[in-house]
């Protein structure tokens, strides 16, 4: 009965005052959901992730080797108790070229169905032939070529990608995304510019390696524990121990293999060596041999040449001494044939002179003869005359014995002078026809002379021709064999290069045989791996925050909902003393205000966990969605954290409410049935100085004296203003703080644009594009103090004076430079702070080849990535006994654009000698999207803490209005005007706002500070600087949140009736 009637009496006081109530249990509201929300939020992404790991069966443990691993490392690991299943896999990086572009792809063959490290499909479907792929689906859906695309694939070296490949050109058929990759992180590559931009899986039987580059193993019993939990990696230990017990073993039978191989290989080699070298030699003998007999025949040639050159010289001299002497000959006859023919001209005309002569005589011998025939006729007849006397007889008897006598004389006188004649015309005429012969004669001979002159000449220049082809053959000869001597002089250069360097190439495999190092296993798990390890990290790194702030904020909810309360047991305290006067117990009274701070803090509680495990998880969730490729988050309830956040709230609240209670029940009834007595007005500081307090007006007064009059009131106010402003401050302090570890590391102290991996050897970096660069060494160690040891990178610059154009040594809070010394080591400050190290401290540096040495601290540096140790060459080689090895090369570029860098990394990577390139923008991009992500997580801390500010400064002000209705009503009964009402109630919120402001920001620079300390990890230091638009932005919030609530209080202050102020107390 009555506990019935207290019950109604509760839920009468929560109808009266649901503005308090509604307040308290937002107030919880909030503090629980963002509590249990910020606590979730990690949990909910591991097991989101960790369900992600078992549904596509994630590989528990990677094996990787330095000499690869074969069917029989495979069938050994197969058989190592605990391993469920274990499959080979081939990875390799490539080159793909699409639409005019070229990126750097990570190549995996094709999970089976029913293997690991499946396949989560997210457009397309899986291929079915063998020139088919699967492409990455990146950040928002995105892919470096669009579904249904052909990209070409490049090895980026030398080395015909053909070789291992034997498809290079694939057809894009689906769009995936695998539990191996939950980043956009694919790590370096040693060809294009360097980054690993996406994935590509391709079906198995496409490679062509002899051996597998990875195999992936499951666990049994792994799935069925929690990835993160303490249970998971005890149990992959058990197997990573027998792996690695394993891994000795095969460690030597590889080796034995790959040298076997080689060995093999190199007498092969060997062999072809000599046969090919046999062969050559021989080739170059019959080569020589051909030039020799060139020679010969070319100086044969020569000698034959010279000859018929002489001979055709000889001849053409003696043919035209023969024609000369025949032109002189003929000349010659030709001159007497004319003074033959002149004498023959003057005889013929003395001939014929003498003819006409002879022929007048012989024609008078002739005329003689008839004469005398007719004489001696004459005489026949007159002797033949009878009559004729004897004597005359006689007398011409004699007469013509005379005349017979003298005409035969005569007749043979000119038959004789007729035959002289004759002789002689014949003579005449065989000497004209002499002539006329010798004539022709010569004539034909000037004709034959100058055939044989034309013959000769051309012959003497058929001669001259055939003599120059005979020379131009010859010096084609010449020019042939001395191209040809030239070409075996090349060609044996050549052979006996080409037999060098394959001779060398064979000392060199010897050599490298040699050296062949036992194979390495590196069995690693998933801490080794870089999306598992980089995930946790951010999960983590949301649960160290929600470690220290929510704390905070919850304790600020509970102060407030302290002040609730005890305000609304002072407003109570003449119905606690009619309950008591009634009979109720102690106990029973204090149950009235238990069960109303319980109903008001299970409902805040009840809200704030439907809100905390479920708004705030998938906020943030959806925020790492920017840098982490996951399936939707799945939301877990925490039984443990509801129960125990739920009991925590109730328990400060009804702790609250009780002690509240407690102090009041503790009067008598009579007491507590009169208003409590006001305590004696004093005067304030302010009023002890006239020159302050004379020149103040009534208002300011009154103001003054009511702040400082009702300290409780002033401090609960203050309190909660501050807690309310150090929460918003804290909150950009954070967001500061992160921004400045990119901005600081790779604005200010890694001066430097570019890092250039180096294999050993002298490497040319002289390009014009690098504006300089300095040559360091850089290899990873610990550093060990106090038992306590830390692992570090070890930097060592070629050029200790001239390192401060690429990396800035500096203490951090003086700015002032940090030298490195030849005898000492600088360290981060991060170390420092972690291992509590002051310079002149020694401590214990340990180097990549396990060698100890104690170093002394000669400076601290400011450095926010990682944590490094820098020193001397000299004195580096004093602690390790060895000569430093400088791995890399850092440098400043002439432009800081994609397509400049990745040009620029192109270029670089062809050089031998280059194993890597990476840039600071891309580490930088990395870093920056991460920070993307926890600004998202430190926005939804701002607007909490926002909300939280608002509420607080609602409820103080509700209190503080509440617990002065009888002075509102008074002085609205002496006159006092709405406005002028408000302005009375608001002058003293604001002041304490603005003081409790003030504060705010005092202790949120320490909450900052602690947040940040507290949230450090050992690779990563925060800054503890709060830009100055932060605190602004903190004061404005507050003092906007404070307005807001004046302004929604307005109408509280016009409600109060100035009826109140007649009322009594009593």
């Amino acid at each position: 009965m009555i506990k019935t009637a207290l019950l109604k009496d509760v839920f009468r006081d929560i109808r009266k005052s649901l503005g308090r109530f509604l307040s308290i249990t937002l107030i919880i509201a909030l503090g629980v959901s963002f509590f249990t929300g910020l606590t979730i939020a990690p949990e909910d992404m591991k097991r989101t992730a960790d369900k992600y790991y078992d549904d596509y069966n994630l590989m528990d443990i990677r094996i990787v080797s330095t000499l690869g691993l074969s069917e029989d490392d495979l069938e050994e690991v197969r058989k190592i108790e605990g391993i469920e299943k274990a499959l080979g896999a081939y990875t390799m990086d490539v080159l793909a070229e699409y639409d005019e572009s070229e990126v750097v792809l990570k190549v995996h063959s094709l999970p089976k169905s029913d293997g690991i490290n499946n396949l989560r499909l997210i457009e397309g479907r899986l291929p079915e032939r063998p020139d088919e792929c699967v492409l990455e689906k990146g950040m928002n859906g995105s892919s470096i070529v669009p579904l249904g695309s052909t990209i070409k694939l490049q090895s980026g070296t030398d080395r015909d990608l053909s070789e291992d490949l034997k498809y290079t050109q694939y057809t894009v058929v689906g769009l995936v995304q695998t539990p191996y990759y939950l980043s956009f992180e694919k790590g370096n590559s040693s060809i294009g510019n360097g980054q690993i931009s996406a994935f590509i899986m391709i079906p198995e039987d496409n490679f062509k390696l002899e051996v597998y580059t990875d195999i992936y193993a499951t666990v049994e019993g792994a799935k069925d524990l929690y990835s993160y939990g303490n249970d998971y990696f005890p149990l992959i230990d058990k197997v990573t121990v027998k792996l690695k017990d394993l891994a000795k073993e095969r460690e030597i039978v590889r080796y034995q293999e790959i040298i076997d191989e080689a060995t093999e290989e190199l007498e092969k080699g060997k062999k072809e060596y000599f046969q090919e070298k046999e062969k050559a030699e021989k080739e170059l003998a019959d080569a020589l041999k051909e030039i020799e007999d060139g020679k010969e025949e070319i100086a044969k040639g020569e000698r034959e040449l010279a000859k018929e050159e002489r001979d055709f010289h000889r001849t053409i001299r003696e043919g035209r001494e023969k024609i000369a002497q025949a032109e002189e000959d003929l000349l010659k006859g030709e001159k007497e044939f004319e003074e033959a023919l002149r004498a023959f001209e003057e005889n013929k005309a003395l001939a014929l002179e003498g003819f006409k002569h002879a022929e007048e005589e012989i024609a008078k011998g002739e005329r003689a003869i008839k004469e005398m025939e007719a004489a001696i006729n004459n005489i026949s007849l007159a002797l033949e005359n009878p009559l004729l006397p004897e004597e005359e007889k006689i007398k011409l008897n004699m007469e013509l014995e005379n005349l017979t006598g003298l005409l035969a004389s005569t007749k043979e006188s000119v038959e004789a002078g007729k035959r002289e004649l004759e002789g002689k015309k014949l003579q005449l005429a065989m000497g004209e026809e002499e002539l006329a012969k010798t004539k022709e004669l010569l004539e034909s001979s000037r004709k034959a002379l100058e055939e044989e002159r034309e013959k000769l000449l051309e012959g003497e220049r058929e001669g001259l021709k055939q003599l120059r082809k005979a020379k131009e053959d010859l010096e084609k000869a010449k020019n042939d064999l001395a191209k040809g001597e030239e070409e075996y002089l090349e060609a044996k250069e050549k052979v006996e290069r080409e037999l060098k360097d394959a001779w060398e190439e064979i000392e060199k495999a010897e050599k490298e045989i040699q050296d062949i190092e036992k194979g390495k296993w590196y069995v690693l798990d998933r801490n080794s791996h870089y999306s598992f390890v980089d995930y946790k990290g951010a999960a983590d790194r949301i649960e160290a925050l929600s470690k220290v702030f929510p704390l905070f904020f919850v304790l600020v909810a509970a102060l407030v909902c302290l002040t609730t309360m005890t305000r609304m047991v002072d407003e109570q305290r003449v119905n606690i003393g009619t309950l008591k006067s009634l009979g109720y117990s102690k106990g029973a009274i204090a149950f009235k205000y238990i069960i109303y701070s319980f109903t008001a803090t299970l409902l805040g509680c009840i809200l704030g966990l439907a809100v905390g495990f479920t708004l705030f998880p998938t906020v943030i969730f959806n925020a790492y969605g920017i840098i982490y490729m996951l399936p939707p988050v799945n939301l877990y309830f925490d039984t443990f954290l509801a129960l125990a956040t739920t009991i925590v709230a109730i328990g400060l609240t009804t702790i609250t409410s009780y002690i509240a209670c407690s102090n009041e029940l503790k009067e008598t009834t009579a007491a507590l049935m009169r208003p409590r007595a006001p305590k004696p007005g004093k005067r304030i500081l302010l009023e002890k100085i006239p020159f302050i307090w004379n020149r103040l007006n009534f208002s300011g007064k009154v103001t003054l004296r009511n702040i400082f009059r009702y300290k409780r009131r002033f401090f609960m106010t203050v309190i909660g203003v501050a807690g309310c402003t150090a929460l918003i401050l804290a909150a950009f302090g954070i967001r500061d703080s992160i921004r400045d570890v990119v901005n600081t590391q790779f604005g200010q102290l890694f001066t430097y644009d570019v890092t250039i991996g180096l294999d050993g050897g002298q490497v040319d970096l002289d390009d014009n594009r690098i504006l300089g660069y300095e040559l360091i060494s850089r290899e990873g160690g610990t550093i060990t103090s106090n038992s306590i040891s830390k692992d570090i990178n070890i930097v060592v610059p070629k050029n200790i004076d001239n390192i401060s154009q690429y990396i800035k040594l500096r203490n951090r809070k003086t700015k002032s430079p940090i030298y490195i010394q030849e005898k000492g080591v600088v360290i981060s400050e991060q170390l420092s702070r972690t291992l509590d190290l002051e310079v002149g401290d020694e401590v214990v540096l340990k180097n990549s080849d396990d060698k100890e040495s104690l170093v002394k601290i000669t400076g601290i540096t400011e450095n926010y990535l990682l944590n490094y140790v820098y020193l001397s060459p000299d004195y580096y080689k004093e602690l390790y006994k060895k000569d430093v090895e400088y791995n890399e090369a850092i440098g400043v570029v002439r432009e800081k654009t994609k397509e400049f860098e990745d040009r620029l990394s192109r270029d670089l990577l062809n050089k031998e000698g280059i194993t890597n390139v990476s840039f600071n923008t891309i580490i930088q991009e990395d870093f920056e999207d991460t920070i993307e992500s926890l600004n998202y997580v430190v926005m939804v801390m701002i607007l909490s803490a926002g909300a939280l500010a608002f509420v607080v400064l609602y409820n103080l002000t509700n209190v503080n209005i509440s617990e002065r209705i009888r002075e509102i009503a008074t002085i609205k009964v002496l006159g006092f005007y709405d406005r002028e009402v408000a302005v009375y109630i608001y002058r003293e919120n604001t002041i304490l706002t603005v003081i409790g402001t003030l504060l705010g920001l005092v202790l949120g620079v320490f909450l900052h500070r602690y947040i940040m300390v507290t949230v450090e990890m050992d690779n990563i230091m925060f800054g503890l600087e709060i830009a100055f638009k932060s605190y602004i932005i903190s004061i404005l919030l507050t003092l906007g949140f404070a307005l807001f609530v004046n302004l929604a209080m307005y109408y509280k202050l016009k409600k109060v009736k100035m009826v109140e102020s007649l009322k009594s107390v009593d």
